[in-house]
């Protein structure tokens, strides 16, 4: 299996960038293991890029620390999702203690997905994205925790802790994955992902190449938010 990816993070025109992301990858003595994320700070409370800061820092740190060497022992999908929902509820601790310590509201989304060889699963809160490309067809994975309002009706840090949507899935052939922010897909033509074929696609710079053209095109369309993707596409 080979992994192939590209990332995408324009602060669009807002005064500052409230997404954050990362991708990152390790070959352990069992197969490759990759963890995409995408977070996204809620506009209407405080210190949203620090909400979406400390939940990215937080799942590099447990990816790096359990979900690798799990890997590596041959642990399967419930140690793997026991771990990470762990981190979620602790996650969601530290930052109701830090709203609470300075009396504020602050949260943000998180959508991620970890890949075992040819596994993955997902784990998702809010209204970010996480859509399947494959064989010129897009799927999406996750459903938006939204009030169709713009209102968030789930996130890290500033609601009650729920858990999140989990699902497992093995992916055969090429595919790939894009997770992306509402900033990114919410003027975008969904005509645009074929861009993304992982069949239409041959290197990491075009990947990135595509994504600016999806985000230019929505920013042509009077998008205003942040702007976040990460693709991920596996052969």
């Amino acid at each position: 299996m080979k992994i192939h990816s590209g990332i995408y993070w324009d602060q669009g025109r807002r005064k500052n960038n409230q997404d954050s992301l990362a991708f990152l990858q390790v070959v352990t003595n069992r197969g490759r293991a990759s963890l995409a994320v995408v977070s996204d700070g809620i506009g209407g409370l405080q210190e949203g890029e620090t909400a979406s800061g400390y939940i990215t820092e937080r799942l590099i740190e447990i990816f790096y620390r359990e979900l690798v060497p799990l890997v590596g022992r041959g642990k399967g999908r419930k140690a793997l999702t026991r771990s990470l929902l762990r981190c979620m509820c602790g996650i969601g601790r530290d930052l109701n203690r830090y709203a609470a310590e300075r009396e504020i509201a602050l949260g943000a989304t998180v959508s991620l997905i970890f890949l075992w060889k040819r596994n993955y699963l997902i784990l998702h809160l809010g209204d970010s994205r996480i859509y399947l490309c494959k064989d010129r067809k897009q799927r999406l994975l996750t459903t938006d925790h939204s009030d169709g309002r713009n209102g968030l009706t789930a996130c890290l840090g500033s609601f009650p802790f729920r858990r999140p949507d989990m699902q497992w899935g093995r992916i055969w052939g090429k595919g790939g994955f894009l997770l992306c922010t509402d900033g990114f897909y919410r003027k975008m033509d969904q005509e645009l992902l074929t861009l993304l074929t992982p069949s239409q696609v041959g290197s990491e710079e075009q990947i990135e190449k595509r994504l600016r053209a999806i985000a230019e095109a929505s920013l042509k369309k009077g998008e205003r938010d942040n702007l976040s993707a990460v693709y991920v596409m596996v052969r």
